[in-house]
Parts: C-alpha cells; sequence; structure tokens
C-alpha cells in the first residue's frame, strides 16, 4: 500500500515536532478507531535506541507515532489521491481508509513494524 509520511521526510527523527517518521524498529502497541484518522495503530516509538539518542542530544524524542488512514472529510474515499500525493503528517504514517481495512485484522498486538528509509 502506498503511504504517505512526516512533512519533512529526509534524515532520521531526532526530537519531537520535527515532522520526520522515525526510522527502526517497532511493535504494533496499540489499535483503535479515531474519530480524528478513522483507524490508527501505535507503535512503539520511542523505543531505547530513540530515548539515548535524544537523550545525549538533550531533547524530547516525542511519541505518539502511528500507521493512521485519512481525516474525516476523506473517509469516503475522494481524497485518496491527494492524501497519497505528498508526505504531510507530523512523522506518521498515512494510508488510505482502504488500505488500512485490508490490513487492520492481519496486524495484531506486538507485531513488529521495520521502518526503513
Amino acid at each position: 500500500h502506498r503511504i504517505s509520511l512526516g512533512e519533512h521526510p529526509e534524515g532520521r527523527k531526532i526530537k519531537r515536532g520535527d515532522k520526520k517518521t522515525p526510522v527502526g524498529t517497532y511493535k504494533i502497541i496499540d489499535k483503535r478507531k479515531d474519530k480524528k484518522y478513522y483507524k490508527e495503530m501505535l507503535i512503539s516509538y520511542p523505543n531505547s535506541e530513540d530515548r539515548a539518542r535524544a537523550k545525549r542530544l538533550g531533547v524530547n524524542p516525542g511519541g505518539g507515532i502511528t500507521i493512521h488512514a485519512q481525516v474525516p472529510m476523506f473517509w469516503n474515499g475522494e481524497g485518496d489521491d491527494y492524501t497519497l500525493s505528498h508526505d504531510w503528517t507530523n512523522g506518521c504514517m498515512a494510508m488510505t481508509n482502504k488500505g488500512i481495512n485490508t490490513i487492520w485484522d492481519m496486524v495484531s498486538l506486538g507485531t513488529t513494524v521495520e521502518i526503513r528509509k
């Protein structure tokens, strides 16, 4: 499935608010239906490496990174092309609602997610 990434996708996520999608190995730690993004799966960012890096740099690594679907105005699917035409999130991975519905039942809590460049 195609996805959109953080608004500034180049380079490693370092701190809260940098609008970068983290690179590394994480787990799905929560799945929820959401009023803001239809459905979302929370990943275990920051992991121990991310926290250690942030501590060395004296910054807050942030958190709340999810694989999520679309905002309510696009729940009917009319905005699929727009949603996937550019990177726009605060660091999350965004999919179409159809895309997240396809993987929703295949992905359970504890599933490993590897995010690579």
